[in-house]
């Protein structure tokens, strides 16, 4: 009789956690979550960011409905293609205004190829985790959900 209470706590530890398994469905939320949604970045490259005196936010906006993304890289507005499947993303070259702002133009470069390079997203709580094939290259926080 002992022996088989030994194995009742391994049991029902294999069956909650086999519950917690991912489903297709998980994608699908997924999906609808990241479009329509202002992403503003908080890391990139393991670098912390903050937003510059000017208020000018460094954001991401990826279009509901479409193969558009958008947003401002901390100077210039930028437009990108992005496709999604499952966990993947890709976005296409990215284009932006050329005007020229002394202390955010690095940062803003090295979003725009991070972008170019993202190959995989996770969205955790509030935030968007963009990963190319080496892990994590930038952190970006929702600061508005557009739920319908």
């Amino acid at each position: 009789m002992k022996k088989h209470l030994l194995f009742l706590p391994l049991f029902f530890g294999l069956i909650y956690f086999s519950s917690c398994s991912s489903s297709d469905n998980e994608a699908e939320v997924t999906v609808k979550t990241i479009t329509d949604t202002k992403w503003v970045l908080r890391t990139l490259n393991d670098t912390k960011i903050f937003t510059p005196e000017s208020g000018k936010e460094i954001y991401l906006i990826l279009e509901k409905g479409s193969d558009e993304a958008n947003g401002s890289g901390g100077c210039n507005n930028f437009f990108t293609s992005y496709t999604i499947s499952g966990k993947f993303i890709k976005f296409g070259p990215v284009a932006s205004t050329e005007m020229f702002c002394q202390n955010s133009m690095d940062t803003e470069k090295d979003f725009f190829k991070a972008l170019e390079k993202t190959s995989t997203f996770r969205i955790k709580n509030q935030f968007l985790y963009l990963s190319d094939v080496t892990g994590v290259i930038a952190k970006l926080e929702a600061v508005n959900l557009n739920q319908n």
